[in-house]
């Protein structure tokens, strides 16, 4: 091999990368439109108030909150894995905290799984249908991606 074509080669293994992420950034094309989280992300800006769930504990911590209503058979299925659902969060378990309450105190009157970040942000909001390990997910990509808390 030449010394000509080794510089191709190098410049080539170079520059298609770049043209491909361009295409890609300006053109829209490739770009996957799958998200990554399982939860409805809540609206930017909305407070544990808001919702009326619970204000975050000192120290700060994330919370799980079960918002359960009687005839709720999931919910009832996910409340009696709660200390199983710490549990599985492993060295993260003492940045979180999980409790649970009756739906119909809140202003958005449905059963309910939420997630809350340690500033009173309420991040994420989970039918009690959906698979706790998807919730676990979640949840650890948050407290990865968190400085708080």
């Amino acid at each position: 091999m030449g010394n000509r074509t080794t510089f191709w080669l190098i410049w080539g293994i170079a520059v298609i990368p770049m043209l491909a992420a361009f295409v890609m950034y300006f053109g829209g094309i490739g770009v996957p439109e799958g998200r990554t989280h399982h939860g409805e992300l809540v609206k930017s800006g909305t407070q544990y108030s808001d919702v009326g769930l619970p204000q975050p504990g000192e120290p700060a911590t994330w919370q799980v909150v079960l918002a359960s209503r009687p005839d709720c058979d999931p919910c009832q299925t996910f409340s009696q894995g709660l200390s199983n659902f710490h549990t599985a969060l492993g060295r993260e378990r003492d940045r979180v905290s999980v409790s649970e309450l009756d739906a119909s105190s809140l202003t958005v009157d449905q059963a309910s799984i939420w997630v809350i970040d340690p500033l009173g942000n309420v991040v994420l909001r989970f039918d009690p249908e959906v698979n706790p390990t998807l919730i676990l997910q979640d949840l650890k990509k948050l407290l990865k991606l968190s400085k708080v808390g």
